[in-house]
């Protein structure tokens, strides 16, 4: 999986995503996975346009 950035406010990519969710217990519930990673990286809090690039990695890493 080639990394790149999701979230240019905060700097964040996908491989931030993948680490975020490394430790996350529960790979089963997108909206959970996705306030863990928004805590963990300060993602869609700047302009919020990532929001989606946010959840579709999430969904992506969840379903490998």
């Amino acid at each position: 999986m080639t990394n790149y950035t999701i979230c240019n406010c905060r700097n964040v990519s996908f491989f931030d995503v993948e680490d975020a969710l490394h430790d996350y217990e529960s790979l089963t519930d997108v909206e959970n996975a996705f306030s863990h990673v928004q805590e963990v990286t300060h993602c869609t809090t700047g302009c919020g346009s990532c929001y989606q690039k946010i959840l579709d990695a999430i969904s992506d890493i969840m379903h490998r």
